[in-house]
C-alpha cells in the first residue's frame, strides 16, 4: 500500500520536556494532520518512481541505529536522488500539506530538499557544515563554519505548503515552461548535493523517511498573535522572494504556469505566512525597474512603464491580503520608469554620469540600459506617479503601511552630471564653482561631494514618505535597503587584509571558530584561490561587518566606477529622520555579534534588520547541463539554530522590524522554532528598550526592558547560547502581575523573580502591569 507505509514514528526531541506558548510540536506536525504517504528511503520501493544521478550513487547505511539512504560527500561531482510523492493518492490542488523528512544529527551535514509540489528548494546545515556553497558561481557567500551542537538523534525537517495545480518533471523551468504533472501524478521530492569541495567538512545527505500529510483545516494551525494594545506601535515581520514567481509567468497558456489564477499563488504564500507567524505581506512591484503586476495605463502605459502581462494582479493581491488581515509593504527596485518612449520613460535616457564623465558604471551590461539620477527633480516626480498607482490609489483596499525601496547595481548611482556639480557648488561649497578635475584631484572635496549626494538620497526618500502619508496615514514609513547583493555585502579585502601578510589576497573569507582546521583546508590554493579563514571573534571585535557596509566597493577595473554604481550605507544620515529607515544586513552570526553594530541604524522610527539569503544559483550544473533545471536554494541552520541570528540580534540590537530577502518562497523547514520566536517578537511593542545587565542569573541569557507610559513594562528574554539553559532566574525590576505576553497567561513569580528553562535561541516575552 502506497498510502500508509508503516505507522508514524514520533522522533524524541531534545527539548520535549519543556512547555511552550505555541502548541505546534517541535517536529512541526500538528495534531489532526492526516498522513497521506510514508516512504522508507532505505527500501527498494519498486512501486514508486525513483531517480538518482549518477545511476547507483545513493547507498543505504545504518546511522544512529536506523537505515538511511545517503549521498557520500567523498565521491566527487554533483549528485541527487528523488521520489515521486503522492502519485495516485488523491492529492488536491490548492490544499495545505506538510512535507516532513527525517535526518540524523550525527555528523555535520548540508541537506538540500527540492519540493516541486510547490517549486521550492530549501536546505539546512548541521554542525560545522557550511550550508551555502563555499565557492559561489557569481557572488562571494562569506560562509560560516561554527561548532553548532549535534543532538545525536534523528530529527525532523517539516515544510508547510499549498499544492500547485501543475508541477515540473525533474528539471524545474525558469519562468514560464512545461509543467506536465498534475496532482494525480504526484510531485518530485529531490535531495540534491553539490561537489565535496563546496562543503569540505560535511558528511553528505542522509534521509530515513519522507512523509506527506494533509492539513484538513489550515486555519486551525495558524499562529495566534497577541499584539500589544492598539495605541502602542507594532513590530513587523516580512519577506520578499526574488525568483519564486517563475511559476506564475504566462497568463495565456495554462500548461506553462503552476497555479491559476495567479492571485491564488499569492494567497498560498499569505496562508503560509500565517502558519509561520509573519504579519506583513510584501510583493515586488518593480524588479530591476520592470513592472511586476500593476496597471501603468493612467500615465502612459507602455510609453512610460511597460505594462505587465497581468496589470490587474496587484489589486487582486491587496483584496486577498485584506481578507486575511495582513498588512502590506510594497517593494520597489526603482531605477526610473522603464518604457518604450524616451520622452515619457526616464530610465532609458541614462542620465547619470561617472566622475570621469563616462556613462557606463559597471561590468553588468544589461543593468546599464536603465538608470536614474535621484538628484534630478524629474526623478522623484516620476516615482511619485508609480506610488500614486500602487499605494495612494488603493488606500482603502488594504492596510498598506509604507513603501520599501531597494537599490540594485547602477540603479541610482552617485552621479556627476554637469548639473549636479553646479548644484553641489551652490548648495554645499559656498557657491565656489568646481569642475570634474577639481573633484578628481582633491579627495577632501570629493568626500564633501559624497556627503552632499548622500543627503540628496535621503531627501529623495523623505519625499517618498511625504507623498504616501496623506493617503495611508501619518505613521507610514519608507524602508530603504541599500545592499544590492543577494548574500549580503562581502567583507572586502581592504578590511579583511588589514595587517595581514599579502593582505590583497584576502578576497573571500570563511568565518570560523576553528581557524586551524580551515587554514589547512584553504591552503589548497588550486581549489580555493583567494580564500582565507577568519576567526569569527576577530570579525566581531573589529566590527568588520559594519565597516564593510559603510565602505565603498573596490573598483577593480580602472575603466569602470563600481564604487559609484553601488554606494555604501550611510546610516547616520537617517539618524534623526522620521519615517525613513535604512535596513541593516544580517545572516551569519558575525553580523549580529555586538550592540555597536546595530546602533547607527536605529532611529526614532525603529530598527529594521534584513536577512539576506544566498541564492546558490545554478549550483547543480555540471558538464551535462542543468541537472535539476533552474536551481536556487535558500539555506538555514537546523533545529532551534535556525533562529540563532535573530536571537542574538534581539539580545544585542532589539530590532522592531525583521525582513528577509529570499530566492524561493519563504516556507522554512523548522516551523515550530520560527513560530515561537515570531509569536514572542510580535507580542512586544515597537518601542526603545534597555539591556539589563544584572537581570539574568546566566550571562548568556539576555534581558531587555521596554517601558511604556500607560501599559506597564515589557521584557524580552533570549537565550544566546548554543546550549539549553536550565533553571535560569530572571529578576524583573517592575512590580506587578507577570504575564506571558505571547499567550496572555499569568506566570508564577516570586517577588519579581521567574525561573525559566530555555532551548537555544529561544525568545520569551513578558508583560508586567
Amino acid at each position: 500500500m502506497r498510502a500508509l507505509r508503516g505507522v508514524l514514528f514520533l522522533v524524541a526531541m531534545a527539548w520535549s520536556c519543556l512547555t511552550f506558548a505555541d502548541n505546534l510540536p517541535l517536529n512541526g506536525i500538528p495534531e489532526g494532520a492526516k498522513l497521506i504517504q510514508e516512504i522508507d528511503c532505505s527500501q527498494p520501493n519498486k512501486d514508486l518512481l525513483f531517480i538518482e544521478y549518477p545511476a547507483g550513487i545513493s547507498k543505504v547505511e545504518t546511522i544512529l541505529g536506523r537505515p538511511a539512504r545517503t549521498l557520500s560527500n567523498k565521491v566527487d561531482g554533483h549528485k541527487f536522488f528523488g521520489y515521486r510523492v503522492g502519485e495516485g493518492l488523491g492529492l488536491k490542488p490548492g490544499a495545505a500539506y506538510l512535507l516532513s523528512v527525517e535526518y540524523p544529527e550525527d555528523q555535520p551535514r548540508t541537506i538540500y530538499i527540492c519540493n516541486w509540489g510547490c517549486e521550492t528548494a530549501l536546505g539546512f546545515a548541521t554542525g560545522r557544515s557550511l550550508g551555502d556553497v563555499l565557492k559561489g558561481k557569481y557572488v562571494p557567500n562569506n560562509p560560516e563554519s561554527l561548532n553548532y551542537p549535534l543532538s545525536g538523534k534523528w530529527e525532523t525537517w517539516t515544510q508547510y505548503f499549498h499544492l500547485h495545480d501543475r508541477f515540473p518533471e525533474v528539471k524545474r523551468p525558469r519562468g514560464a515552461g512545461a509543467r506536465p504533472l498534475e496532482p494525480q501524478d504526484g510531485f518530485w521530492v529531490i535531495f540534491a548535493q553539490t561537489p565535496p569541495f563546496q562543503d569540505p567538512l560535511g558528511a553528505g545527505t542522509a534521509v530515513a523517511t519522507i512523509r506527506l500529510y494533509e492539513l484538513p483545516d489550515p486555519e486551525a494551525v495558524e499562529v495566534k498573535i497577541n499584539y500589544p494594545p492598539d495605541d502602542l506601535p507594532r513590530r513587523r515581520i516580512f519577506s520578499r522572494e526574488e525568483m519564486a514567481d517563475g511559476v506564475v509567468q504566462d497568463p495565456k497558456d495554462p500548461l506553462l504556469s503552476g497555479v491559476r489564477p495567479f492571485a491564488n499563488w499569492y494567497e498560498y504564500k499569505m496562508r503560509a505566512m500565517k502558519f509561520l507567524g509573519i504579519n506583513t505581506f510584501t510583493k515586488d512591484l518593480l524588479e530591476f525597474g520592470h513592472n511586476q503586476g500593476w496597471d501603468s495605463a493612467e500615465y502612459g502605459g507602455n510609453d512610460w512603464v511597460y505594462q505587465s502581462s497581468t496589470p490587474e494582479l496587484w489589486e487582486q493581491i491587496l483584496e486577498r491580503a485584506a481578507k486575511l488581515n495582513l498588512e502590506v509593504l510594497p517593494y520597489y527596485e526603482y531605477r526610473g520608469s522603464v518604457g518604450g518612449n524616451k520622452e515619457m520613460a526616464l530610465a532609458p535616457r541614462r542620465i547619470p554620469r561617472r566622475l570621469d564623465g563616462g556613462q557606463v558604471f559597471s561590468h553588468i551590461e544589461w543593468l546599464e540600459q536603465n538608470t536614474c539620477d535621484i538628484v534630478e527633480p524629474e526623478t522623484i516626480a516620476d516615482f511619485k506617479k508609480m506610488l500614486d498607482l500602487t499605494i495612494n490609489k488603493y488606500k482603502d483596499k488594504a492596510k498598506i503601511v509604507g513603501a520599501w525601496v531597494r537599490m540594485r547595481p547602477t540603479a541610482m548611482p552617485i552621479s556627476f552630471t554637469e548639473a549636479n556639480i553646479r548644484r553641489f557648488s551652490q548648495e554645499a561649497n559656498d557657491g565656489n564653482r568646481v569642475t570634474r578635475s577639481h573633484l578628481q584631484s582633491d579627495k577632501a572635496l570629493l568626500d564633501k561631494y559624497y556627503a552632499w549626494w548622500f543627503n540628496k538620497r535621503r531627501d529623495f526618500l523623505t519625499a517618498v514618505r511625504d507623498h504616501i502619508r496623506p493617503a495611508i496615514g501619518e505613521d507610514a514609513f519608507v524602508l530603504y535597503t541599500n545592499d544590492t547583493s543577494e548574500p549580503g555585502r562581502p567583507l572586502p579585502r581592504s578590511i579583511t587584509g588589514e595587517g595581514k601578510p599579502d593582505g590583497w589576497q584576502w578576497m573571500q573569507v570563511v568565518a570560523t571558530d576553528d581557524f586551524a582546521t580551515w587554514e589547512k583546508i584553504l591552503a589548497d590554493h588550486d581549489t580555493y584561490p583567494w580564500f582565507k579563514p577568519y576567526d569569527i571573534n576577530e570579525i566581531i571585535e573589529k566590527n568588520m561587518h559594519l565597516r564593510a557596509a559603510q565602505t565603498f566597493t573596490e573598483n577593480w577595473d580602472a575603466k569602470l566606477e563600481l564604487n559609484h554604481a553601488t554606494p555604501p550605507d550611510d546610516p547616520l544620515t537617517y539618524k534623526d529622520v522620521d519615517g525613513v529607515m535604512l535596513s541593516y544586513t544580517y545572516n551569519r552570526l558575525y553580523t549580529v555579534g555586538r550592540p555597536e553594530t546595530f546602533e547607527p541604524y536605529r532611529n526614532g522610527t525603529g530598527l529594521t534588520l534584513m536577512r539576506h539569503y544566498s541564492l546558490n544559483e545554478n549550483e547543480m550544473t555540471d558538464n551535462s547541463g542543468d541537472l535539476l533545471g533552474y536551481f536556487i536554494i535558500d539555506v538555514e541552520r537546523a533545529g532551534p539554530y535556525c533562529m540563532m541570528a535573530e536571537a542574538r540580534a534581539m539580545a544585542y540590537g532589539d530590532p522592531t522590524h525583521l525582513g528577509s530577502l529570499t530566492g524561493n518562497s519563504n516556507l522554512r523547514g523548522f516551523p515550530a522554532y520560527v513560530r515561537r520566536f515570531h509569536q514572542a517578537f510580535l507580542a512586544l511593542p515597537a518601542l526603545p528598550s534597555t539591556m539589563l545587565s544584572s537581570a539574568s542569573s546566566d550571562p548568556e541569557v539576555v534581558v531587555r526592558e521596554i517601558k511604556t507610559d500607560s501599559h506597564g513594562t515589557y521584557y524580552s528574554v533570549v537565550n544566546t547560547s548554543f546550549n539549553e539553559k536550565k533553571d535560569v532566574v530572571i529578576t524583573l525590576p517592575a512590580a506587578g502581575k507577570v504575564r506571558d505576553a505571547a499567550v496572555n497567561e499569568d506566570v508564577a513569580a516570586d517577588n519579581g523573580k521567574i525561573t525559566l528553562t530555555l532551548y537555544p535561541a529561544q525568545l520569551r516575552a513578558f508583560h508586567v502591569q
